[in-house]
């Protein structure tokens, strides 16, 4: 009887060990309400795929340059259809690199996503900042048309949120916001540059995949014209400073004078117009904070992420 306890013992050790490595090596099955909405993989079970080229384009001084992204997923993940989340970093379109969101794209991987982080083409020498941003939304765009062009990444395409900070914001806003229904109260340099440049969608690569989002993280950024936002577009999440004089919650003093200035009207004054809308939309304005305030908010990952969940 003690023979068969001992083998019995040992059998039962063997098929522990067995268990806990497949754990070790294996995605975590995802359970109902908490993958997408907590921390389900170890960052070890994530797979990185740095530097992948999304698309080639033209920089304003002429110079053809490929387009890259970081990417984050779940290792051997099963799950077929997977939200996913790009994003881009800030700097003013003169400067930054897609590391710069490396942490926060492992987070939403590490939560169940596919995440990216991209780059996208700068001002160069005397170069328009209306122009740079519509080069980065047609960008951004082709890195979506990236995952939706074939079934690579399993990707969910009725689940794409776009997001980023400041450059990035504004990048995300305007490939949300703004489309042909608009166009015609945007400045005569946005227009033309769109009309000369592959329209609406850009021509940075990946031609005729969906590019359809659902939803807008912005962190601390703003739109041209906040009536730019009709009735059916993208959801909204933001965080803002109300003390942000980079990029200003309501409208930059030199709009008042200048209604050909830059991206000035911040979501103090989209949020209402959401509203109005029945748009699903989430402000999450901190008091007294500045134009950086996000990489002191210990809670604003969470907040976001409940957001996209809730909205799945």
């Amino acid at each position: 009887m003690k023979k068969i306890i001992a083998l019995f013992t040992i059998i039962s050790m063997f098929f522990l060990s067995c268990s806990s490595d497949d754990n070790m090596n294996n995605p975590i099955d995802p359970i109902s309400g908490i993958r997408y909405n907590s921390i389900v993989f170890n960052s070890s079970q994530i797979k990185e795929s740095r530097d992948v080229v999304y698309g080639r384009s033209t920089t304003q001084a002429g110079r053809t340059i490929d387009l890259s992204m970081n990417i984050y997923q779940p290792a051997n993940d099963t799950e077929p259809n997977r939200p996913l989340i790009v994003l881009a970093h800030g700097g003013g379109f003169a400067e930054g690199a897609k590391e710069d969101f490396d942490q926060l794209a492992m987070y939403f991987a590490q939560s169940g996503y596919v995440a990216a982080t991209i780059s996208y083409r700068f001002i160069e020498g005397d170069g328009s900042l209306k122009k740079a941003v519509v080069d980065a939304v047609h960008d951004m765009r082709a890195a979506v048309r990236f995952f939706t062009k074939d079934d690579t990444y399993n990707i969910d395409n009725n689940n794409v949120f776009v997001g980023g900070f400041s450059a990035g914001a504004v990048m995300a806003l305007h490939y949300a916001y703004m489309d042909e229904s608009n166009l015609a109260t945007a400045p005569v340099e946005i227009q033309n540059h769109i009309a000369a440049t592959g329209g609406i969608s850009g021509n940075s690569g990946n031609p005729g995949a969906s590019e359809k989002i659902k939803g807008v993280i912005s962190i601390s950024g703003g739109l041209f014209k906040a009536n730019w936002v009709d009735a059916g577009e993208p959801i909204l999440y933001s965080i803002h400073g109300d003390n942000d004089s980079d990029t200003t919650c309501t409208i930059d003093p030199e709009s008042q004078t200048n209604p050909d200035g830059d991206f000035t009207e911040g979501p103090c004054l989209i949020h209402p117009l959401l509203d109005e809308l029945g748009i699903r939309n989430k402000f999450n304005k901190i008091q007294g904070g500045d134009h950086g305030v996000y990489f002191t908010c210990n809670t604003c990952d969470d907040d976001m992420r409940q957001f996209i969940f809730e909205s799945l």
